[in-house]
Parts: C-alpha cells; sequence; structure tokens
C-alpha cells in the first residue's frame, strides 16, 4: 500500500515538473498563455453554471407540471404553510404597512367559529316554486281498527323528495282558417281562397318551434353538449333530428339575429371599463388557411355595471389588430365616450392602450398571483413567493370590503388601503429581482410583475376599473370547457354564429336571466320587432325574469 502511494506521489510530481519544463521562457508568452488559460476555466465555468441553472430550470417545471397534472385545479395555497417559510420575515413585511386592523374596519363585527368546529349536515328545503304531488299514507285498516276510539288523528308528518318527469316533446299544430266565396259575384271573389297568415317565425318553415331551438342553443352553448350526442338524444326519444339540420339552425340565427346584435354592441360603450380575452379555436375550411392553423375566438366585457354585455368574437388571427378594429373601426367615426382597458400581458393589446378611446390600461392581478403560486411549488425560493402570494391577497381583502361602495369611494380606500401595499410589493420585487435566476418560476414571475408594474397600478386611477380582468375570464370558461367537446368549428360561417349565440347566453347570464327562457322568449319576439326600439325592448338588459314568464 505505502509503494502505490509513493508511486502515486512520483507521477503526480512528474506531470507536475513536464508542465512546468513545458512552459515558455518568455514573460510576454507566458503572460498570453496564463490569460488564455484565465479565460478557459471562465467560460467553462460560465458554461457548468448555465448548465447547473438550466437543470434547476427543468426540476421546477417537472414539479410544476405534475402539480398541474395531478394537483388542484385551483390557484390556492395552504394558508397554514406560510407560517413554515419565513413567518417572522413576512410579518415584518405586514406590519411595516400599518394596515392589519384598518382592513377589516368596514366589516361588521361576526363571531367566528373554531376553525376545527365541524358544522352539522343540514337538508335545504327543495325549491317552493316547484309543483307538488300530495301522497298520502295512512295506517293500515287493521292498525287502525286495533286502535280503537282510543286514538284520534291530530294531522300529518311531512317529508318531500325531488322528482322529475323527463322531458316531453308534443307538436303544435297551427290551424290557418280558410274562407271561400259563396258564389263569384262576392266582393274580393276574383282573388279565390282567403287564408289566415302564417305565424312569424324565428327561422320561416321549419319544423321547430322556438322552445326546441331555444333548448338546442343551451344545451350547446350553455352545457357543452355537442350536436351529435344531442342527436342521439332525440334518437332515444324516437324523434328523427339529425345534427346536420341543428347545425343549419344555428347558421341560420346568425343571420336573423344581425340587427339585435348591431343594437347590442351600442351597450359595449356605454360603461367605464373594456375588458378583453381571448382563446384558441380550430375552425376547418377557412379560406387561404390550413386546416391546422389555430383562429382566435376573442371576448369582451362593457356595458354599464348594472347593465353589462359580454360580447364574443370570431378572427382568424391573434392579431392586435382584431380588437383595435372591432372597438373603433377606421372606416367609422369613433363611438361617444372613452374608456379604460383591462386584459392579461399579451402584447397585441399595446396598440389598443393607444387609441384615442383609451384613458388607461390596466393589467391582471389574478394573473401575477397565479404565477407566484406556480413557484410556491418549486424547489427553491418558496418562502418569497409565499411572501407574494400574502400581499397580493392583502390587495383582494381590501377588494372585497370595497366591493358594494360607489366609485368614488373605492378609489378613495384603494389611495388610501392598496397603494401603501403596492409601494411594498413594488420594493420587494427590485430587492428579489437580481437575487433569483431569470428563468426560474420565482424569477418569471417577478419579471412578469415588473414589466406590468404600470397596467398593474392602473386600477387606483378609478373606483370602476377591477383588479382583474376575471369579468371575461369566467364568460370565456364555458366556451373552453365546450371546446373539449365539440373540439373545432366545421366552417367560418359556423364559428361566427357561435360566437352570436356565446354573445346572447352569457350577456343573459350576466344580466340574472335563464338562458332557455330568455332566448325562447327572444326567438318568439324577434320577428315581430320591426323598429329599433323594439330591437332595444328585447336586449338581455331590458328583461327581467318576471318579463320572460308571461
Amino acid at each position: 500500500m505505502i509503494l502505490l502511494l509513493v508511486a502515486s506521489a512520483f507521477d503526480t510530481i512528474s506531470r507536475m515538473h513536464s508542465s512546468v519544463v513545458s512552459l515558455p521562457d518568455d514573460p510576454i508568452q507566458l503572460k498570453t498563455e496564463v490569460a488564455q488559460l484565465r479565460n478557459e476555466v471562465e467560460e467553462k465555468e460560465q458554461a457548468l453554471t448555465e448548465k447547473n441553472q438550466r437543470i434547476e430550470q427543468l426540476l421546477d417545471y417537472i414539479l410544476l407540471l405534475r402539480k398541474r397534472q395531478f394537483g388542484a385545479s385551483a390557484d390556492r395555497t395552504n394558508k397554514h404553510q406560510v407560517s413554515l417559510f419565513d413567518e417572522a420575515e413576512l410579518e415584518q413585511l405586514l406590519a411595516e404597512l400599518d394596515l392589519p386592523s384598518d382592513l377589516d374596519a368596514d366589516k361588521p363585527a361576526t363571531q367566528k367559529k373554531a376553525k376545527d368546529e365541524k358544522k352539522k349536515p343540514v337538508r335545504r328545503p327543495l325549491p317552493a316554486h316547484l309543483d307538488r304531488i300530495d301522497k298520502t299514507i295512512d295506517l293500515s285498516d287493521e292498525e287502525k281498527a286495533a286502535m280503537g276510539d282510543d286514538w284520534i288523528f291530530i294531522g300529518y308528518d311531512t317529508s318531500e323528495q325531488l322528482a322529475v318527469i323527463p322531458r316531453q316533446h308534443y307538436v303544435i299544430a297551427f290551424k290557418r282558417a280558410k274562407y271561400a266565396p259563396r258564389n263569384d259575384d262576392v266582393a274580393g271573389a276574383e282573388q279565390g281562397i282567403k287564408i289566415a297568415p302564417r305565424p312569424d317565425q324565428i327561422l320561416p318553415k321549419s319544423i321547430a318551434h322556438s322552445s326546441v331551438i331555444a333548448d338546442v342553443v343551451v344545451r350547446k352553448f350553455v352545457d357543452g353538449l355537442p350536436l351529435y350526442r344531442q342527436e342521439a338524444i332525440y334518437n332515444r326519444d324516437n324523434i328523427d333530428l339529425s345534427r346536420q339540420t341543428m347545425s343549419g339552425w344555428i347558421a341560420q340565427l346568425h343571420e336573423r339575429l344581425t340587427p339585435l346584435m348591431a343594437v347590442m354592441k351600442q351597450r359595449l360603450y356605454q360603461g367605464r371599463v373594456i375588458h378583453i380575452d381571448e382563446t384558441r379555436l380550430q375552425v376547418l375550411n377557412e379560406p387561404n388557411r390550413e386546416n391546422t392553423q389555430l383562429s382566435t375566438m376573442w371576448v369582451y366585457g362593457g356595458g354599464p355595471p348594472d347593465k353589462p354585455v359580454v360580447w364574443y368574437q370570431y378572427a382568424d388571427s391573434r392579431s392586435g389588430d382584431v380588437p383595435e378594429e372591432f372597438l373603433y373601426p377606421k372606416a367609422e367615426d369613433p363611438p361617444d365616450g372613452a374608456m379604460y382597458l383591462v386584459t392579461d400581458g399579451y402584447e397585441g393589446y399595446n396598440a389598443l392602450s393607444k387609441s384615442p378611446g383609451i384613458l388607461g390600461h390596466g393589467a391582471c392581478w389574478a394573473h401575477v398571483r397565479r404565477r407566484f403560486v406556480e413557484a410556491t411549488h418549486g424547489r427553491k425560493n418558496t418562502a418569497a413567493a409565499h411572501q407574494m402570494v400574502a400581499l397580493i391577497s392583502k390587495l383582494y381583502q381590501i377588494e372585497r370590503a370595497a366591493r358594494d361602495k360607489a366609485p368614488q369611494e373605492r378609489a378613495a380606500i384603494r389611495q388610501k388601503k392598496a397603494a401603501p401595499i403596492l409601494d411594498k410589493i413594488k420594493t420587494w420585487l427590485d430587492e428579489k429581482v437580481t437575487k433569483v435566476l431569470p428563468k426560474s418560476p420565482l424569477g418569471g414571475a417577478i419579471t412578469y410583475t415588473l414589466n406590468l408594474w404600470p397596467r398593474l397600478t392602473t386600477y387606483l386611477e378609478d373606483g370602476h376599473i377591477e383588479i382583474d380582468n376575471n369579468k371575461v375570464e369566467n364568460a370565456i370558461r364555458p366556451f373552453v370547457i365546450g371546446r373539449k367537446g365539440w373540439l373545432f368549428s366545421g366552417s367560418p360561417r359556423g364559428a361566427h354564429a357561435s360566437a352570436t349565440l356565446y354573445t346572447l347566453v352569457e350577456t343573459a347570464k350576466a344580466n340574472k336571466l335563464e338562458p332557455w327562457a330568455y332566448l325562447n322568449y327572444l326567438f318568439e319576439k324577434l320577428p315581430l320587432a320591426k323598429s329599433e326600439q323594439a330591437l332595444m325592448d328585447l336586449l338581455p338588459q331590458n328583461l327581467k325574469m318576471e318579463d320572460l314568464n308571461r
């Protein structure tokens, strides 16, 4: 063993001696070679650092993908988890704001229940508007005879069960009266037989009543039920109604609803804020495009707060020119009024934000929070991510307290309570951005937030502006869910029709109307609407549920 050690030492000494011997005698040349070696070492160290950073980034992505695949879908963090990560630092951050005592000042004092107290299950009463069918259950004749005259009837013990009658289809037979002249001398006899006119229909000469058309639309655009599944349901009821027929109804509805939609679009500009979001859509048979190319469904949320409008627009492009041309067409005079714009971080909205009709551009804090929540599931810097999630939660706490306030009061509350938190968040971001890897989940979240910072503070300017873009995020969700069932649109015409009908049902829901009741009412009354005022009266914003039940 000793001999092996001695041999190894001699080998090391000989290699050192050979390297020394090989060094040049010229000092200048020696300095050059040393500099070259130093550069090579630095380059290798830099490459090694980059590889390690890439490995860390990929490991974070793996954890994030596992969370998305197998974890909870909601962007939530464990409220007890923050205590595991620098709780003292977080408390110091919040204490510096001097806000915890003020945030709940506007809330009524309520007695909080113990966290671990288990609620007893309570059966909710069944809806009062449902028809009741009484079924009396009595003792048998033998039991009553055995009781004799010592017992008297004192009433019933009532319990209720929810029951259903499968949907029933029936046929409406329109019998149009016909009249014939008694003889040729009767005035007007030359015209022949007189017959009562056909009733006006949303789809002339169609076999479908407005109730059936409304049912097909609601099942597809509210419940996400593709037409081929509806075809199968009708077949189970022994009704031959093909998906092609239903698809034709939808396409015709788009054309019949065009005047109504033109009137509704005017409502978009009557609010103080316009929200916009977009999602991908595959459309077949688009001119000059491959079927594999994706198109875009744009969603706009605007109108007065008490009479909102949710508008869908199909386009074959995701370019920012689409919403700009939709809201402010170059060939038309700009609409009256100015609005704030609220979007996510997509750069395509930059051009629209510079339009003369846009007062300012707000960004979505929900998107920011989502990125930091994802960072809490990373391998490193989870404490910092939890701190930012907690600070953002304070902003939303203020919004909940000011939700029912007038816009001016809500703006004042934000200036007093939210502005200091935003200053603290900005300071926190500036400090952390130099201490984390730019491509890590936390680094990406910080960079994303800093790039949008001017827009993220826009909501302080006006109490009408929301802190996030959830208004259209929630409206676009039914489309995304439905897309999982029907996958694509068969043609641009079908995509335009889908946009129109999604606009109607989502606007009806936003105005607290039951979609089927509204569409059934609309399809019955629309053929009779011959003026702009008559069309205005049919908008969801001008109707209530009691109007639909008349």
